[in-house]
Formats: C-alpha cells, structure tokens, sequence
C-alpha cells in the first residue's frame, strides 16, 4: 500500500507532524489500532502495529514537497485496504493541515 500527499512544510516540520497521524488513528479508533511503534530515523519514521489483530508495518517518508507512507498489509487485511488507506490518507492530510 503506498499513500503520497503534497505538503508544503519544512522537512523537519513535516516529519514531526508526520509522527502524528498513527497516534491520532490509535487514539481514535482504541478497539481496532493497538501495539503502535514507531521510530524516527532522519526524515523517515518505521512504524508498525496491528489493526483488528493483523499486524502492519511499514515506513513514512518525509522528502521536502511531499510525504509518501510505504506498508505491507498482511494477506487477511488486503480486504479492508482501501478503509485503512482511506482512514489514513484522511487522518495525514488533516495532520499536515493542523500543523501549519
């Protein structure tokens, strides 16, 4: 699953707002999104946790125009992709909105 957005804030700005949108999605939705992790490297943070007890991992990329989310969907989860991308799509866009 790859999700890209057009940003037009500083990359280290971006990249902080960026490690928002998972908590926000986990704080929201407590009885399908647990076990988030996440560790920034740089402009890109890996994350993983699991939705409805499928695991999902992948990476954020914070370049200087634009943030690109990178993920496996287990096999299970692929049903529910185009929810999950829609859900997060939403929540980034309004994340980078909230942190101009």
């Amino acid at each position: 699953m790859r999700i890209e957005l057009t940003h037009d804030l500083e990359k280290e700005k971006g990249t902080a707002c960026a490690e928002k949108i998972f908590k926000q999605l986990s704080d929201e939705y407590k009885d399908e999104f647990s076990d988030l992790e996440q560790e920034t490297n740089g402009n890109i943070i890996n994350f993983s946790f699991k939705i409805r007890g499928m695991h999902v991992k992948g990476n954020i990329t914070v370049n200087n125009k634009n943030v690109v989310i990178d993920s496996k969907l287990p096999f299970a989860a692929r049903m529910f992709q185009g929810m999950i991308e829609t859900k997060i799509k939403e929540n980034a866009e309004k994340m980078i909105s909230e942190c101009k």
